[in-house]
């Protein structure tokens, strides 16, 4: 059982989340597809707006995880894809181009793998490590706009990427971090990238589309246009900031302005009503008795 198990591990600003799939046969042709049999979360410690600010504490919390998911179940945990995430990454677009090897001409994919290899190879900052190059579109002798050219003919092959990059420490501290625990990394992927694999459709990734996932202290960004990467950011600001500016507006502590902003916060200005009453008995917060109640 467990070569079919797959482990994702997010360890972000307020919680460590673990996710462990089993891979199943569908049993109509389609081949294979993860069923979930667990998932947790603990809260995180040592990490700050998605970087490592205490190694011993994040350790102790990715350890905690790990153990509460292996006795969820009931397999020991040997490895894990591991989501990177962070205000430092960095996104540039990239070009390879090589010749084509065979002597008909006809494109492998191995002539594929060796543009996309070309195309790691352009100058980057020397403090960052590339995680991903995303290959967008080919070129076969000057013909632009192809999507998969392998099977066809030419001389020469191009092809535009986009490559995200992660400020080297912050990788190093960030694998560090996992094999302490004793987890070998299957891979390091960027969080937001496996996010959009997760939730965005074929379809939508083809007419359009942008992703915002928004954490406790950043909110990750990408977007989709015909099937390819246009532009993807992690921003330094998540909802621990909307907490704090509730807290400091309504005069309260942070721990009533979190549950203020889960029950009471609503996206649209208009569904509320311009004198609404927030009672702070109704939260369970002592309050003095001329003070009982709120206006937003």
């Amino acid at each position: 059982m467990s070569e079919n198990i797959i482990t994702g591990l997010d360890i972000g600003s307020r919680a460590i989340r673990i996710a462990v799939g089993q891979l199943i046969d569908t049993g109509d042709g389609s081949g294979e597809r993860v069923h979930i049999i667990g998932a947790v979360d603990v809260p995180a410690e040592g990490i700050h707006k998605g970087t490592i600010t205490s190694l011993e504490d994040a350790v102790s919390s990715v350890s905690k995880a790990i153990e509460f998911a292996e006795r969820m179940v009931g397999v020991p945990i040997t490895s894990a894809w591991v989501g990177m995430s962070g205000s430092q990454v960095l996104v540039q677009g990239g070009k390879g181009v090589i010749g084509v090897g065979r002597t008909d001409g006809e494109i492998q994919d191995e002539d594929v793998e060796r543009v996309i290899d070309a195309a790691k190879s352009l100058a980057h900052p020397a403090n960052y490590e590339i995680l991903h190059v995303i290959p967008k579109t080919f070129a076969v002798d000057g013909q632009y706009g192809i999507k998969d050219p392998v099977g066809m003919s030419g001389i020469r092959l191009e092809v535009d990427t986009v490559t995200i990059q992660a400020l080297a420490t912050q990788m190093k501290h960030l694998t560090k971090c996992v094999y302490r625990t004793g987890l070998d990394i299957e891979d390091v992927v960027y969080a937001p990238l496996a996010t959009s694999e997760a939730l965005l459709t074929e379809r939508q990734k083809q007419l359009g589309v942008c992703l915002v996932n928004i954490g406790a202290s950043t909110t990750s960004v990408i977007v989709f246009e015909e099937g390819d990467v246009l532009h993807t950011a992690i921003l330094p600001i998540g909802s621990n900031h909307v907490t704090n500016d509730v807290a400091i507006g309504l005069r309260t502590s942070v721990e009533a302005a979190e549950q203020i902003k889960i029950e009471y916060g609503h996206a649209l200005p208009s569904a509320i009503s311009k004198e609404h009453n927030i009672f702070f008995k109704e939260l369970g917060f002592d309050v003095d008795k001329d003070a009982d109640q709120i206006y937003v």
